[in-house]
Formats: structure tokens, sequence, C-alpha cells
């Protein structure tokens, strides 16, 4: 697998962009039902906009990244899981395959994500 770049994440205004690398560990889905990415957090860096970026605390626990001028969230962070957990698919999965470690999988289940089970 490549350390590379996998995808770009930016936020509506265009202020604040994230470069997401490498692989996912894994896929499941939120509370409403939409799909979700973990990602370790690791994977995640900044392209710019790092005066607009503001970490907050989550109502789950951990931190909501989001942009100080349109106020959307990019992403969640869990410091106990060392995951983020981003909206949606990467394109080039089947919405299967786990590569989460038990206690990651814990804690995910116990922020309200479910985990999909491996294939």
């Amino acid at each position: 697998m490549s350390n590379g770049p996998y995808g770009q994440l930016a936020c509506r205004c265009g202020a604040v962009s994230l470069l997401v690398c490498g692989a996912p560990l894994g896929v499941g889905r939120d509370a409403t039902d939409a799909p979700v990415t973990f990602w370790p957090l690791a994977a995640i860096q900044l392209g710019q906009g790092g005066d607009e970026l503001e970490l907050l605390p989550d109502e789950r626990g951990g931190e909501a990244w989001h942009c100080r001028r349109c106020d959307e969230r990019l992403l969640h962070g869990d410091d106990e899981a060392d995951v983020a957990v981003l909206a949606g698919l990467p394109e080039d999965t089947d919405g299967t395959g786990v590569a989460l470690t038990t206690s990651r999988q814990r804690r995910l289940e116990a922020l309200g994500y479910r985990v999909a089970a491996k294939t």
C-alpha cells in the first residue's frame, strides 16, 4: 500500500483541506445509519487552512475537527482509539473488511458506531 495521499477532504467554503493518506482501518455506520470510514489519526494531514481549523470537544467524546469559517465538521477524532472517523466510504471499497484491533472496535462501538463485519 502506498503512504501517499489517498484523497483530499475540504470544507464547504474551501478554507480548510485535509489529506487522508495510506489505507483505512475499516468501515461502518454511524448512529443515523450513514456510512463512515475509520482511519488512523496519523493518516490525516493538514493540506491548508491551519488557522481556520478548530478542534472542539465532541458530544461522543474525542474532538470534532471543523472549519471556523463555515462551521462544517470534517471529521471526528478519538485519541483513546487513535482513530479518525470520516463520513462516507472510500471509492475502492466494497464496504467490508476491517483491520481494527478489538480494543479500537470496542471503543468505536461505545461511541455509537457499528463496525462492519470482516469478510
